[in-house]
């Protein structure tokens, strides 16, 4: 599915979950995509970021059955699977990991005493960095909480979806993705501080531009790229700094100083020097976007990105290739890689009058130099995940 609206994306979903089951849905749950203004590699290291949730979701519809047996559909995969709610196995398949293991973490603590039909729909774009995976497991978690009447606050849901990233799928995320589709607002931005779990809406005063999204077609598997490596080396350094000073710092508090005996060229000094610094431009950032500097989010941006391009090496020569490329093209204010990195897409600023110009631009000079196209997407902002019964909004 394409470009549509939330009410449309329902409305086919339902109609395809008759189709499917020969029966009518019970719970609906929809969960957004998100983009990261700025803030990267910073939610699992406890410090700042500013998230938004974006007009793509995730659809999971639900309905209850006499049995145990759990049937499954991907509308994207155009793929059905059958399990034993008594047996719930691994899968091989990657869209089915991240649903089995949402499951998984659900029952675990909620135990289901009867099996279910679920669908699963949407409409964001694979590749894009928009996190479509942290949307399926807050719609299917929700689900399940709203079908069997279970109250769950907010942060319970977060938490459980990031059990499925950690124990289910060996990733060592933070909650950043999670996070922002569960409680970002369209009329505000926010930034949310990780080392408290809380966040802060604020106005923003953007005008005449345009968030754009670059997609490199770069795939990027977080489990066998470098991802973990970050984790663990940034730990490692934290640890080096706390025993020497011998209190216990987290990354919002550490400063430049901190890092003096470290080697210029040790890798764990660039990762803290890009952290310490990533926290400043979320802070300068924030600012920026109330008063509506366009020229100073773009360096804001253009600065994070050599930062995880040389201090945290999450880049790869296809990202730079672009991001070279957009920096030449009239009415660009700034960009840099967005999500996990080692491939994926750009996040940008364009000037709203300019960015037909900016894609065939961009394109164009891309393809001459790799011989592929790349993919392209701007985005909106929107409200974080809700449920329907009946039609009616209940979360």
């Amino acid at each position: 599915m394409g470009r549509i609206s939330k009410s449309k994306l329902i409305s086919d979903c339902k109609v395809e979950f008759k189709k499917i089951f020969k029966c009518d849905s019970q719970i609906i749950s929809i969960a957004p995509g998100r983009i990261n203004i700025i803030g990267e590699h910073t939610d699992y290291n406890l410090g700042l970021a500013m998230p938004q949730a974006v007009d793509r979701w995730i659809c999971t519809l639900i309905s209850e059955r006499s049995d145990k047996n759990i049937n499954i559909y991907s509308s994207a995969f155009k793929k059905k699977q059958t399990i034993d709610l008594d047996n719930l196995n691994e899968s091989k398949q990657k869209w089915q990991k991240y649903i089995l293991g949402s499951i998984q973490a659900f029952n675990s603590k909620y135990s289901m005493n009867t099996g279910f039909n679920i669908f699963i729909g949407g409409n964001i774009p694979i590749g894009f960095g928009m996190s479509s995976s942290a949307a399926l497991e807050i719609s299917i978690l929700y689900s399940l909480m709203k079908m069997l009447n279970i109250k769950l606050e907010k942060f319970e849901i977060l938490k459980l979806s990031n059990l499925v990233e950690k124990k289910y799928l060996g990733i060592n995320s933070g909650m950043l993705d999670q996070y922002a589709s569960l409680f970002s607002n369209k009329n505000k931005m926010m930034v949310v501080d990780f080392s408290i779990l809380k966040h802060r809406y604020f106005n923003h005063s953007i005008k005449n531009a345009k968030w754009i999204l670059i997609n490199s077609m770069v795939s990027r598997e977080l489990v066998s790229s470098l991802y973990n490596k970050r984790v663990k080396e940034c730990k490692e350094a934290l640890g080096i700094i706390n025993q020497k000073l011998k209190i216990k710092k987290t990354f919002n508090e550490i400063n430049i100083d901190d890092l003096s005996d470290f080697h210029n060229d040790s890798d764990l000094k660039k990762r803290l020097i890009h952290l310490v610094n990533e926290n400043k431009r979320v802070k300068k950032m924030k600012n920026a976007i109330q008063i509506g500097n366009l020229a100073m989010i773009g360096e804001l941006l253009n600065r994070s990105h050599i930062s995880l391009s040389k201090n945290y090496e999450v880049s790869c020569k296809e990202i730079e290739s672009i991001i070279k490329i957009s920096r030449k093209q009239i009415g660009f204010y700034g960009g840099r890689i967005m999500g996990g990195g080692f491939g994926g897409c750009t996040i940008n600023l364009v000037e709203e009058s300019r960015v037909t110009e900016f894609i065939d631009a961009v394109k164009k000079h891309f393809f001459t130099k790799f011989k592929y196209k790349i993919d392209f997407e701007y985005v909106n902002f929107t409200d974080g995940a809700m449920v329907y019964l009946n039609n009616k909004i209940i979360v």
